[in-house]
């Protein structure tokens, strides 16, 4: 073996950290810069730590998702970043609105969110659940995940993803290690008053293979999640695989993600505050009024491959299928029905459900389902209504990384191909049988195609104290839809488009002390319309109307500080983001359209300070604080309403903030977490700023953990864990909004209460 190559293998662990630095508070990345000596070999040290020019967000550590409590999802972990206001609750990803959390400003449809740097959002409404009504949609499950980045604002274009307006989530895959294990889990717990949760589960871990060196973790678990409010659940069987098999000596390496998640539950719906107030926050209509019933399924396959080329080259690529689907029957019974308003039925003084279309006979050129004759009458035959959600995606993200003198250039590129079917019928009985031309609200087959390049530098002056990041993406994204006659759908018809756009940023890190760093950044994201800016126009006549509606923007800046030393890490940071072409949806329940269009422009900007330092006997204090101000800076009219500059946007709390204490000694961890939120302005359900806010409030986290080693019997170790959520059982909704139709009240989703529970995992 040449001496070149020994040393290519010597550092090719080192190399292999160089597709995405870390996000941690106030420390280094290991970012990689090869230099060339006289002899030709690679010299060691010239792989130096450099600090990237992310923002300074806290990243959501390897242990907190391992210590997380039973209770929590894949977008609840998230709720201790600084900006990040989460009302998604409960292991089954369970919400009553289409938004499931914000982040300085921006919704869950406007960030992306990636799995090992594959997208996992719905690519034809945003948000990876709870759009679309896709309120029980559970992409990831704890476990299979390890860790999660989160990076603010405009990037270098291989750290963002699609839809990357505000941002990107960045979900860490669980990977084997080098040691073989067997594990058997077991968690539960309580809400106080109704609820709770249960899981079983196993790992297997391989352990690095002699011979092949192939290393495989295999896991499964059930999980059943009774709500704390009532008639609601989740019941979640997870799979999911990693092998990871290196060869050439280390210097390539295949592969394999494999998770499926398939979810029966029942979604909450927004609760009038008055039936909160006389029946407790665990009301929900009885099952006998109204239910909404779901089963969804996830799949997510990646293929990655990287290697080594030589001394001056890494490439990379990912082929990834992804399946979401959700199948939804509702239900609502006719004797609430109230005839003085449409389609509503009324129990307890308050609308119920989403179905009941009281027309007398249906157009027959279109539906040849007569509810009428087959029920007795309309509302009797359109109790309940079926909802149907398919989304496949299939797609690759290749790279190839340039080592040359005091640079690290890149080139990629991602193609993601998806395809839609949605659709709605209705009936008078369950199952309800879906029968286009027959019993069909709509019907619609929807592609979307996802395609850009890009080309990124990583410049190194000052022998690595002066980073510049310089960073071009070019995209490319058509958009076909094509709806059947329907009872919504006069007509039929085809309508689609492409966008072009171009995203450019730039990045400046520099570190006059090794103790400190200064970072800026620039930079410009989009999102395109979502599906419902297509479907809208088709209908109303033979010809479908044009597609006006123009992407999301956002010129996003970032700047701040970092100090990183061994009694204290800190950041502080400031951001701004002009915020242009902002979507509206207005939803016609006469038509049961809804239809999207561009209403204003709002400037996004704040702080975020972050710190965390050690004291005495394995305690630490972390703290953290985001202050956000969101208002429209121009006159917008529109059918939700009218926003006039310097008007407060809806759903951005002022401020959140976390603080808490933290003991870690030997096999013993134990944490004390404090969890803010700020008021927040609420809207209509049109979307129309409100002069009501939403309380601020606050929950208490408490949570121990101590490793027994056992080393008899075949067992190594025995994890005993402890936990209480919201330990003051705080009283607050997550989620407020005024229903201006039929009649006009306040209904929210309250947060939930006390918890307290267990794990116990077993280690052969």
């Amino acid at each position: 073996m040449s001496t070149l190559r020994r040393h290519i293998i010597a550092v090719t662990s080192a190399l292999y950290g160089i597709a995405l630095p870390s996000v941690a508070l106030a420390q280094t990345a290991s970012s990689q810069v090869t230099a060339q000596t006289a002899s030709g070999a690679v010299d060691l040290k010239a792989i130096s730590k450099i600090a990237p020019a992310e923002k300074a967000v806290t990243a959501v550590s390897k242990k907190t998702v391992k210590h997380a409590a039973p209770s929590a999802n894949f977008q609840s972990v998230l709720k201790d970043v600084p900006g990040m206001n989460v009302i998604s609750s409960g292991p089954g990803n369970l919400s009553a609105t289409d938004n499931e959390f914000t982040y300085q400003g921006f919704t869950s449809a406007q960030m992306a969110s990636n799995f090992d740097g594959v997208p996992i959002i719905n690519t034809f409404r945003g948000g990876a659940g709870g759009t679309g009504d896709d309120h029980a949609f559970t992409p990831l499950s704890m476990g299979q995940f390890s860790s999660v980045k989160v990076y603010s604002g405009a990037n270098q274009p291989s750290q963002n993803g699609i839809n990357s307006l505000g941002g990107t989530i960045s979900y860490e895959p669980s990977l084997p290690t080098s040691r073989f294990y067997f594990d058997l889990n077991g968690s539960g717990g309580k809400y106080n008053n109704i609820g709770g949760e249960y899981t079983s589960g196993i790992s297997i871990n391989s352990g690095i293979i002699p011979g092949t060196k192939t290393e495989m973790l295999f896991k499964y678990s059930y999980t059943h999640a009774p709500s704390f409010q009532r008639n609601v659940y989740a019941d979640i069987n997870s799979y999911y695989g990693a092998i990871v098999q290196p060869y050439d000596h280390g210097l390539s390496q295949l592969k394999l993600i494999a998770l499926y998640n398939n979810e029966q539950a029942r979604q909450p719906s927004l609760v009038p505050l008055s039936l909160l107030d006389r029946f407790g926050s665990s009301y929900q209509p009885p099952l006998n009024v109204a239910y909404s019933a779901t089963h969804t399924q996830a799949v997510n396959i990646i293929l990655s491959w990287k290697s080594i080329l030589n001394r001056y080259m890494l490439a990379k690529t990912k082929f990834f299928v992804e399946q979401q689907d959700d199948n939804r029957t509702s239900f609502t019974n006719s004797a609430y029905y109230d005839p003085n308003h449409y389609g509503y039925a009324f129990y307890q003084g308050y609308p119920v459900g989403t179905d009941l279309e009281p027309y007398a006979a249906p157009p027959t050129a279109n539906n040849l389902y007569n509810p009428v004759a087959l029920f007795g009458s309309a509302v009797n035959g359109t109790q309940y209504h079926n909802y149907i959600d398919n989304i496949h995606s299939f797609g690759f993200l290749p790279s190839i990384t340039f080592f040359i003198p005091h640079n690290t250039v890149q080139f990629g590129a991602l193609s993601d191909f998806s395809q839609d079917h949605s659709a709605e019928y209705w009936y008078g009985s369950s199952p309800v049988p879906d029968i286009e031309g027959y019993n069909d609200a709509w019907n619609e087959h929807d592609q979307r195609n996802y395609n850009y390049i890009y080309l990124q530098d990583n410049i190194s002056l000052l022998r690595g104290r002066l980073h510049l990041y310089p960073g071009v993406k070019y995209n490319i994204v058509s958009t076909g839809d094509d709806d059947q006659a329907g009872y919504y759908y006069t007509f039929g018809g085809h309508v689609g488009n492409t966008y072009y756009f171009t995203e450019p940023s730039f990045g400046i890190s520099y570190s006059p002390l090794r103790e400190i760093n200064l970072f800026f950044s620039a930079g410009r994201t989009n999102k395109v319309p979502n599906i419902s800016a297509y479907y809208s126009v088709i209908g109303a006549g033979p010809i479908p109307g044009p597609i006006t509606v123009q992407p999301e923007g956002d010129t996003s800046y970032d700047f701040g500080i970092r100090y990183s030393g061994p009694m204290l890490r800190a950041s502080l940071s400031f951001f701004r983001r002009n915020f242009t072409n902002i979507f509206s949806e207005f939803y016609d329940a006469a038509t049961g359209q809804t239809f999207e269009y561009n209403n204003g422009s709002a400037l996004y900007q704040g702080l975020t300070f972050v710190a965390s330092a050690p004291i005495e006997y394995g305690f630490s204090l972390f703290g953290s604080y985001n202050y956000t101000s969101a208002k429209y800076t121009k006159l917008s009219v529109g059918a939700n309403g009218t926003a006039y500059p310097g008007e407060y946007r809806p759903y951005i709390p002022t401020y959140t903030a976390s603080a808490g204490l933290r003991f870690k000694k030997g096999n013993l961890y134990a944490s004390l977490d404090g969890h803010f939120v700020g008021r927040q302005y609420i809207a209509t359900n049109k979307g129309e700023t409100i002069g009501l806010t939403l309380p601020s409030y606050d929950t208490l986290d408490f949570t121990a953990s101590y490793k027994y080693p056992v080393n008899y019997g075949g067992i190594k170790s025995i994890l005993f864990s402890l936990y209480a959520d919201n330990i003051l059982n705080n009283n607050y909704l997550s989620y407020l909004e005024e229903e201006t139709s039929p009649i006009s009240y306040l209904q929210g989703q309250p947060g939930a209460p006390v918890f307290v529970g267990g794990r116990v995992r077993v280690r052969f």
